[in-house]
């Protein structure tokens, strides 16, 4: 009855973390595995294609290589995010306040570079 309740005080994305964290290994695959399906199944034939192709050349990959890209690729993305927060007028300091706590050290790192050059 108690967790009964519990679980109703919960959000509805609580409620679907909680859910996730009590599936297995196997049906938390299944479950990522069908996402992807669905996610390549709204593409057009075309972007799926390049969609697959990206994916096994990152299959392909060694672990070196593919911790190397998947960072790469975070730090694409907080580059984009922080090109919107500019132009929203976010002011630098903010935006890098906001990096998230796995990312810090790659954004830090880039910063240093990015310091080197200058």
């Amino acid at each position: 009855m108690a967790e009964t309740r519990r679980q109703m005080e919960l959000s509805a994305a609580e409620q679907a973390v909680v859910e996730r964290m009590r599936m297995t290994p196997q049906e938390r695959q299944a479950e990522v595995e069908a996402r992807r399906r669905e996610r390549l199944n709204a593409l057009t034939p075309e972007q799926r294609q390049v969609e697959e192709a990206r994916e096994a050349r990152v299959a392909a990959m060694t672990a070196p290589e593919r911790r190397a890209y998947l960072a790469a690729q975070r730090l694409a993305g907080i580059a984009r995010a922080m090109r919107r927060d500019a132009a929203k007028g976010i002011s630098l300091a903010e935006t890098l306040a906001a990096v998230e706590p796995p990312s810090k050290s790659d954004v830090d790192w880039l910063i240093g570079e990015v310091k080197k050059v200058n």
